[in-house]
């Protein structure tokens, strides 16, 4: 998922068009919380450190 995902499904803006997601509904895209995009930088960056070392 990149950061700057949907806040609700957390699909890219380009692919979005409109979704249904519980318990948001139909939604067209919403760009997600600065919250959000911390925690998705911060979890792509855990995933390829803990992948990269196992290797």
């Amino acid at each position: 998922m990149t950061p700057s995902a949907c806040r609700w499904c957390g699909i890219d803006q380009r692919a979005h068009f409109q979704q249904w997601k519980p318990p948001v509904g139909w939604h067209t895209y919403a760009p997600p919380t600065q919250g959000q995009i911390k925690a998705r930088v911060i979890a792509r960056r855990t995933a390829r450190t803990t992948t990269g070392s196992a290797q």
